[in-house]
Protein backbone atom coordinates (compact mmCIF):
# COMPACT_ATOMS: atom_id res chain seq x y z
CA UNK A 1 0.00 0.00 0.00
CA UNK A 2 2.60 2.34 0.81
CA UNK A 3 4.52 1.54 -2.35
CA UNK A 4 1.32 2.22 -4.31
CA UNK A 5 0.67 5.42 -2.16
CA UNK A 6 4.59 6.67 -3.66
CA UNK A 7 3.81 5.75 -7.34
CA UNK A 8 0.72 8.07 -7.26
CA UNK A 9 2.38 10.83 -5.21
CA UNK A 10 5.85 11.25 -7.31
CA UNK A 11 3.58 10.49 -10.89
CA UNK A 12 1.67 13.12 -9.99
CA UNK A 13 4.20 15.53 -8.80
CA UNK A 14 6.00 14.28 -12.49
CA UNK A 15 3.24 14.61 -14.56
CA UNK A 16 1.38 17.38 -13.20
CA UNK A 17 4.40 19.91 -13.30
CA UNK A 18 4.76 18.58 -17.24
CA UNK A 19 1.30 19.24 -17.69
CA UNK A 20 2.04 23.05 -16.44
CA UNK A 21 4.15 23.13 -19.71
CA UNK A 22 1.05 21.74 -22.05
CA UNK A 23 -1.49 24.11 -20.69
CA UNK A 24 -0.02 27.35 -19.30
CA UNK A 25 -0.05 29.06 -23.11
CA UNK A 26 -3.15 28.08 -23.69
CA UNK A 27 -4.96 29.66 -20.29
CA UNK A 28 -2.72 32.77 -21.19
CA UNK A 29 -4.51 33.17 -24.14
CA UNK A 30 -7.74 32.82 -22.45
CA UNK A 31 -6.87 35.08 -19.68
CA UNK A 32 -5.52 37.95 -22.04
CA UNK A 33 -6.97 37.29 -25.13
CA UNK A 34 -10.39 36.30 -24.22
CA UNK A 35 -10.23 33.39 -26.87
CA UNK A 36 -10.70 30.05 -26.64
CA UNK A 37 -7.64 29.05 -29.04
CA UNK A 38 -8.83 25.55 -30.63
CA UNK A 39 -5.84 25.95 -32.95
CA UNK A 40 -3.26 25.41 -30.26
CA UNK A 41 -2.52 22.14 -30.45
CA UNK A 42 -0.90 23.40 -33.82
CA UNK A 43 1.73 24.59 -30.98
CA UNK A 44 3.06 20.79 -30.40
CA UNK A 45 3.14 19.44 -34.23
CA UNK A 46 5.34 22.98 -35.34
CA UNK A 47 7.81 22.45 -32.12
CA UNK A 48 8.41 18.40 -33.08
CA UNK A 49 8.29 18.95 -36.96
CA UNK A 50 9.67 22.36 -37.36
CA UNK A 51 12.86 21.69 -34.96
CA UNK A 52 12.97 17.85 -37.18
CA UNK A 53 13.23 19.97 -39.97
CA UNK A 54 16.27 22.19 -38.74
CA UNK A 55 17.61 18.50 -37.42
CA UNK A 56 17.48 16.87 -40.15
CA UNK A 57 17.04 18.73 -43.26
CA UNK A 58 18.85 21.62 -42.63
CA UNK A 59 21.77 19.70 -40.80
CA UNK A 60 21.55 22.58 -38.11
CA UNK A 61 22.50 21.61 -34.03
CA UNK A 62 20.34 20.86 -31.19
CA UNK A 63 20.43 24.27 -29.78
CA UNK A 64 20.10 26.16 -33.14
CA UNK A 65 17.37 24.12 -34.16
CA UNK A 66 15.30 24.57 -30.70
CA UNK A 67 16.04 28.79 -31.18
CA UNK A 68 14.53 28.73 -35.17
CA UNK A 69 11.67 26.90 -33.91
CA UNK A 70 10.86 28.76 -31.77
CA UNK A 71 11.33 31.99 -33.73
CA UNK A 72 8.91 29.99 -36.19
CA UNK A 73 6.38 29.00 -33.69
CA UNK A 74 6.27 33.48 -32.39
CA UNK A 75 6.15 34.18 -35.86
CA UNK A 76 3.06 32.06 -36.79
CA UNK A 77 1.52 32.67 -33.51
CA UNK A 78 1.70 36.56 -34.41
CA UNK A 79 0.90 36.65 -37.57
CA UNK A 80 -0.84 34.03 -38.66
CA UNK A 81 -2.92 33.05 -36.02
CA UNK A 82 -3.21 37.03 -34.32
CA UNK A 83 -3.15 39.67 -37.28
CA UNK A 84 -4.59 37.14 -39.89
CA UNK A 85 -7.22 35.50 -37.91
CA UNK A 86 -8.24 36.31 -34.21
CA UNK A 87 -7.74 40.97 -35.06
CA UNK A 88 -10.22 39.83 -38.02
CA UNK A 89 -12.63 37.48 -36.02
CA UNK A 90 -12.71 38.64 -32.09
CA UNK A 91 -16.37 39.14 -32.65
CA UNK A 92 -17.29 36.46 -35.04
CA UNK A 93 -16.58 33.73 -32.25
CA UNK A 94 -17.95 31.27 -34.39
CA UNK A 95 -15.60 31.92 -37.15
CA UNK A 96 -12.84 31.90 -34.94
CA UNK A 97 -13.63 28.88 -33.46
CA UNK A 98 -13.64 27.09 -37.18
CA UNK A 99 -10.77 28.78 -38.95
CA UNK A 100 -8.61 28.15 -35.73
CA UNK A 101 -8.86 24.87 -35.38
CA UNK A 102 -8.77 24.34 -39.21
CA UNK A 103 -5.57 25.49 -39.44
CA UNK A 104 -4.84 22.90 -36.74
CA UNK A 105 -6.35 20.33 -38.56
CA UNK A 106 -4.07 21.03 -41.71
CA UNK A 107 -0.78 21.43 -40.09
CA UNK A 108 -1.28 17.75 -39.05
CA UNK A 109 -1.75 16.73 -41.95
CA UNK A 110 0.51 18.77 -43.63
CA UNK A 111 3.33 16.85 -41.16
CA UNK A 112 1.73 14.17 -42.50
CA UNK A 113 2.35 14.08 -45.99
CA UNK A 114 6.36 15.24 -45.09
CA UNK A 115 7.26 13.64 -42.52
CA UNK A 116 4.35 10.41 -42.68
CA UNK A 117 3.76 8.05 -39.40
CA UNK A 118 5.87 5.30 -40.66
CA UNK A 119 8.97 6.98 -41.42
CA UNK A 120 9.38 8.30 -37.95
CA UNK A 121 10.75 11.09 -36.25
CA UNK A 122 13.39 11.00 -33.29
CA UNK A 123 14.77 14.54 -31.90
CA UNK A 124 17.95 14.13 -30.16
CA UNK A 125 16.89 16.15 -26.78
CA UNK A 126 17.61 13.58 -24.10
CA UNK A 127 19.23 15.64 -21.11
CA UNK A 128 19.58 13.17 -18.33
CA UNK A 129 19.86 9.61 -19.60
CA UNK A 130 18.75 6.29 -17.27
CA UNK A 131 17.06 5.90 -14.56
CA UNK A 132 16.28 8.20 -10.98
CA UNK A 133 15.35 7.17 -7.89
CA UNK A 134 12.67 8.63 -6.14
CA UNK A 135 12.36 6.72 -2.58
CA UNK A 136 10.83 3.20 -3.60
CA UNK A 137 9.93 4.44 -7.00
CA UNK A 138 12.08 4.57 -10.71
CA UNK A 139 11.74 6.82 -13.06
CA UNK A 140 13.14 7.91 -16.41
CA UNK A 141 15.83 10.54 -15.41
CA UNK A 142 14.47 13.05 -18.34
CA UNK A 143 11.07 13.22 -17.59
CA UNK A 144 12.16 14.55 -13.86
CA UNK A 145 14.47 17.13 -15.91
CA UNK A 146 10.84 17.93 -17.96
CA UNK A 147 9.04 18.38 -14.65
CA UNK A 148 11.74 20.92 -13.29
CA UNK A 149 11.66 22.61 -16.84
CA UNK A 150 7.93 23.06 -16.03
CA UNK A 151 8.32 24.18 -12.29
CA UNK A 152 10.91 26.50 -13.42
CA UNK A 153 8.87 27.91 -16.65
CA UNK A 154 5.90 27.95 -14.56
CA UNK A 155 7.95 29.83 -11.59
CA UNK A 156 9.61 32.31 -14.02
CA UNK A 157 5.30 33.28 -15.58
CA UNK A 158 4.44 33.79 -12.04
CA UNK A 159 7.11 36.07 -11.05
CA UNK A 160 6.99 38.08 -14.28
CA UNK A 161 2.83 38.57 -13.58
CA UNK A 162 3.65 39.71 -10.07
CA UNK A 163 6.66 41.28 -10.22
CA UNK A 164 7.12 43.69 -13.31
CA UNK A 165 5.70 46.19 -15.26
CA UNK A 166 4.54 44.23 -18.07
CA UNK A 167 3.14 41.64 -15.81
CA UNK A 168 1.30 44.32 -14.50
CA UNK A 169 -0.77 45.90 -17.68
CA UNK A 170 -1.18 42.00 -18.76
CA UNK A 171 -3.15 41.82 -15.52
CA UNK A 172 -5.17 44.64 -15.88
CA UNK A 173 -5.97 44.01 -19.52
CA UNK A 174 -7.51 40.68 -18.38
CA UNK A 175 -9.48 42.46 -15.80
CA UNK A 176 -11.00 45.63 -17.53
CA UNK A 177 -10.10 45.79 -20.93
CA UNK A 178 -11.63 49.54 -21.77
CA UNK A 179 -9.88 50.83 -18.31
CA UNK A 180 -6.85 49.54 -19.48
CA UNK A 181 -6.69 51.27 -22.96
CA UNK A 182 -7.87 54.91 -20.62
CA UNK A 183 -4.95 54.22 -18.53
CA UNK A 184 -2.80 54.00 -22.03
CA UNK A 185 -1.57 50.07 -21.76
CA UNK A 186 -0.32 49.83 -25.59
CA UNK A 187 -3.14 46.46 -25.83
CA UNK A 188 -1.56 45.84 -29.36
CA UNK A 189 1.91 45.37 -28.06
CA UNK A 190 0.54 43.60 -25.24
CA UNK A 191 -1.18 41.15 -27.34
CA UNK A 192 1.79 40.52 -29.75
CA UNK A 193 3.77 39.73 -26.54
CA UNK A 194 1.21 37.50 -24.92
CA UNK A 195 0.95 35.58 -28.43
CA UNK A 196 4.95 35.37 -28.36
CA UNK A 197 4.85 34.58 -24.62
CA UNK A 198 2.11 31.35 -25.30
CA UNK A 199 4.06 29.20 -28.01
CA UNK A 200 7.05 28.93 -25.10
CA UNK A 201 5.72 26.44 -22.61
CA UNK A 202 4.21 24.15 -25.23
CA UNK A 203 7.04 24.23 -27.46
CA UNK A 204 9.56 23.31 -24.44
CA UNK A 205 7.34 20.58 -23.67
CA UNK A 206 7.63 18.90 -27.03
CA UNK A 207 11.79 19.32 -26.69
CA UNK A 208 11.63 17.94 -23.05
CA UNK A 209 9.02 14.89 -23.99
CA UNK A 210 10.01 14.11 -27.07
CA UNK A 211 12.68 11.09 -25.93
CA UNK A 212 10.21 9.25 -24.23
CA UNK A 213 6.13 10.48 -25.71
CA UNK A 214 5.59 9.14 -29.19
CA UNK A 215 5.82 11.93 -32.08
CA UNK A 216 3.82 11.84 -34.56
CA UNK A 217 1.77 14.16 -36.62
CA UNK A 218 -1.35 13.79 -34.70
CA UNK A 219 0.24 14.26 -31.52
CA UNK A 220 -1.09 17.81 -31.19
CA UNK A 221 -4.57 16.24 -30.29
CA UNK A 222 -4.14 14.61 -26.84
CA UNK A 223 -1.96 17.01 -25.92
CA UNK A 224 -4.71 20.19 -26.76
CA UNK A 225 -7.47 18.10 -24.90
CA UNK A 226 -4.94 17.78 -21.83
CA UNK A 227 -4.62 21.45 -22.09
CA UNK A 228 -8.77 22.52 -22.36
CA UNK A 229 -9.33 19.90 -19.66
CA UNK A 230 -7.09 21.70 -17.61
CA UNK A 231 -7.80 25.12 -18.40
CA UNK A 232 -11.45 24.41 -18.27
CA UNK A 233 -11.25 22.88 -14.63
CA UNK A 234 -8.67 25.29 -12.89
CA UNK A 235 -10.95 28.32 -14.53
CA UNK A 236 -10.72 29.69 -17.96
CA UNK A 237 -7.83 32.05 -18.05
CA UNK A 238 -6.64 32.18 -14.58
CA UNK A 239 -2.67 30.79 -14.44
CA UNK A 240 -3.37 30.02 -10.00
CA UNK A 241 -6.21 27.87 -11.47
CA UNK A 242 -4.21 26.51 -13.72
CA UNK A 243 -1.53 25.54 -11.69
CA UNK A 244 -3.95 23.84 -9.45
CA UNK A 245 -5.85 21.97 -11.94
CA UNK A 246 -2.47 20.85 -13.53
CA UNK A 247 -1.74 18.79 -10.21
CA UNK A 248 -5.18 17.48 -10.00
CA UNK A 249 -5.85 16.13 -12.75
CA UNK A 250 -2.37 14.37 -12.94
CA UNK A 251 -3.74 13.16 -9.52
CA UNK A 252 -6.69 11.61 -11.04
CA UNK A 253 -4.86 10.14 -14.21
CA UNK A 254 -2.37 8.12 -12.16
CA UNK A 255 -4.27 7.44 -9.07
CA UNK A 256 -7.12 5.66 -11.73
CA UNK A 257 -3.95 4.64 -13.72
CA UNK A 258 -2.74 2.55 -10.22
CA UNK A 259 -5.99 1.64 -9.08
CA UNK A 260 -7.93 0.44 -11.72
CA UNK A 261 -5.98 0.15 -15.28
CA UNK A 262 -4.63 3.15 -17.78
CA UNK A 263 -7.62 3.24 -20.19
CA UNK A 264 -9.95 4.49 -17.27
CA UNK A 265 -7.46 7.89 -17.04
CA UNK A 266 -8.89 10.01 -18.99
CA UNK A 267 -12.55 9.07 -18.61
CA UNK A 268 -11.92 9.55 -14.61
CA UNK A 269 -10.24 13.02 -15.48
CA UNK A 270 -13.35 13.95 -17.84
CA UNK A 271 -16.28 12.62 -15.31
CA UNK A 272 -14.62 14.76 -12.31
CA UNK A 273 -14.10 17.97 -14.43
CA UNK A 274 -17.82 17.81 -15.34
CA UNK A 275 -19.51 16.91 -11.51
CA UNK A 276 -16.91 19.72 -10.41
CA UNK A 277 -18.67 22.28 -13.26
CA UNK A 278 -21.82 21.38 -11.99
CA UNK A 279 -21.36 21.87 -8.38
CA UNK A 280 -18.76 24.98 -8.82
CA UNK A 281 -19.70 27.09 -11.69
CA UNK A 282 -16.56 28.38 -13.43
CA UNK A 283 -13.72 26.16 -12.43
CA UNK A 284 -11.49 26.13 -9.30
CA UNK A 285 -10.77 29.64 -9.71
CA UNK A 286 -13.66 31.21 -11.28
CA UNK A 287 -12.30 34.95 -12.02
CA UNK A 288 -12.43 37.24 -14.72
CA UNK A 289 -8.04 37.85 -14.60
CA UNK A 290 -5.29 35.96 -15.25
CA UNK A 291 -4.15 36.01 -11.82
Amino acid sequence: MVALITNILVYTLIWGSIYLLISIGFSLICGVLRIFHLGYGITFVIAAYGMWFFLSDMQMGVIPSILLMLVLQIVIAIFVFYKAVFQRYLDEEENLLVISILFFLAASHFANWLYPVTAGVSLPTTLVHGMVRIGAVNISGQMVAAALVGIIVTLLFVLMFLKTRTGLIIRAMSQDLTAAKLMGASVDNMYYLSMGLAVIPPSLCVVMIAPFWGIDPHMGQPLLITALLIAILGGLGNLKGNIIASYLIAFIHFSTSFLLAPRFMAFAALFVTLVFLIVKRGGIVAGETIW
